[in-house]
């Protein structure tokens, strides 16, 4: 892989990744580094270098010295963090191989290995990201949770329970982030941002839990995203910190598998939406701007024909007191009175080869779901069993009522395999990360403000 100005050798890397991986020894599995090296320690640190003198700290620690991109020091211009959503850090290294002279091969020699958290689903690490907290801490511990106060499965995307199809049914005028997360945003502690995310996520109840203390600037396309993030960094008086969202890797791998062509693709395409900030931003200014580029989890392929149905499954069902919950990935099972030593068994002969049935009281103590103090309803909304099925199974489970998906999931996330866990965190200044082919002459100029 190419060298860059900045960059880390190949066996730092390939050492650091190799020690995050490391396998706990009862669970069998791989914890996130919590202590350090984690996507929520990259917030807790830039909430100790933007938030007021006398604040709360968020409760882990920031990312250890040789990680921080900022060296624990206020720095002279803005701070993007930039969340490809989906791009792990294996993709990421296997585009730079693949394109050597390429954008992805430039990022390499910038980037260092952090894990995401658990499960590595886009819920659980946003929440994590924006609260600088672990998932047993803030309570956000899945694609879908059981709220004891709403005594339901939720999918906290939507912000509904399951078989509610409409979205943010549970959003009332009394509703607030705190019923959902234990921990405020770093934002709400005193952090001064701007959130840059999809149109469609404008006002969910899932955004204003993610971004709540800090502004939110909507983009439709590509291009707005481009004029958007410009038009932000170049104020007279820029913010701060602007954290900033791409989805259109995750989705087209949850479509069509996470296939090297798409990552490819996907890199080069956000690259050259970088460049073009980089090019019209004021020379001065750009070599002011630090970009973070980072991701909530990588992913893995997905057969729909390898999954354990619950929802077809009447025996299974039986045993349950609620639907499953958690991921299809990383499955949280909570057993009727009486009915664990069954559910147990059941489970066990029906789980496939590789996969692993945990005791969820031995997750959580051995750190799965991040160190305490806990979230006070941690264990009701964890349940009692965990199951972590290899790729390209996973479990599924439709409640009744819900609308069909509109095509088979061939790529997923939220397990503990590496090409999932593993995160890239790329940095420098944003004239440094974005790629050109060929230095070009800087191009200067008025381009359309924000909305």
């Amino acid at each position: 892989m190419s060298a860059t100005a900045g960059s880390f050798s190949e066996t730092t890397v390939l050492r650091e990744a190799e020690e995050l991986l490391a396998v706990d020894p009862r669970l069998g599995v791989p914890v996130p580094a919590f202590r350090g090296r984690s996507l929520p320690n990259l917030a807790a640190g830039l909430a100790q270098v933007f938030c007021p003198r006398g604040a709360d700290p968020p409760p882990l620690p920031a990312l250890t010295a040789e990680l921080d991109p900022l060296g624990g020091r206020t720095p002279e211009g803005p701070v993007v963090v930039f969340l490809v959503d989906g791009l792990g850090w294996s993709a990421m290294r296997g585009s730079a191989a693949r394109t050597p002279d390429g954008a992805a091969a430039h990022w390499a020699g910038r980037a260092r290995p952090l894990t995401s958290v658990f499960p590595t689903t886009t819920t659980v690490a946003l929440t994590s990201l924006s609260t600088g907290a672990s998932p047993g801490q803030h309570g956000v511990v899945g694609h879908r949770v059981y709220l004891p106060r709403f005594n339901s499965v939720v999918e906290v995307l939507r912000m509904s329970p399951l078989g509610v199809n409409g979205m943010d049914t549970l959003v009332g005028p009394d509703w607030s982030p705190s019923l959902v997360s234990g921990i405020p945003s770093i934002f709400r502690r005193g952090v001064p941002a701007v959130a840059v995310s999809r149109d469609r996520y404008e006002g969910s109840g899932f955004t204003r839990l993610l971004y709540d203390g800090a502004s939110f600037v909507a983009y439709a396309t590509a291009s707005d995203f481009a004029l958007a993030l410009h038009s932000i960094l170049d104020r007279p008086d820029p913010p701060p910190l602007v954290f900033a969202y791409w989805d259109d890797l995750d989705v087209g791998q949850h479509i069509r598998g996470p296939l090297p062509e798409l990552v490819d693709l996907e890199v080069d395409r956000v690259n050259a939406l970088l460049r073009f900030v980089a090019e019209h931003l004021e020379p001065g200014r750009a070599r002011r701007t630090r970009l973070i580029i980072t991701a909530d989890h990588g992913q893995v392929p997905m057969a729909p024909d390898r999954q354990l149905v619950a929802d077809q499954d009447t025996e299974l069902l039986s045993q349950l007191a609620r639907p499953p919950s958690g991921d299809r990935r990383a499955t949280f099972f909570t057993a009727r009175p009486g009915q664990l030593g069954s559910l147990r068994a059941n489970l066990e002969a029906r789980r496939a080869p590789g996969s692993h049935l945990l005791e969820m009281s031995a997750a959580l103590d051995r750190g799965l779901f991040g160190p305490p103090p806990y979230h006070p309803e941690i264990r009701e909304r964890l349940g009692d069993l965990l199951l972590l099925t290899p790729s390209p199974g996973g479990v599924s489970y439709t409640a009744p009522g819900s609308r069909p998906r509109g095509h088979p999931m061939r790529g997923a996330h939220g397990g503990l395999e590496p090409d999932e866990l593993l995160v890239p965190m790329i940095s420098g200044t944003i004239d440094e990360v974005a790629f050109r082919p060929s230095r070009p002459v800087h191009l200067h100029g008025g381009v359309a403000g924000d909305r």
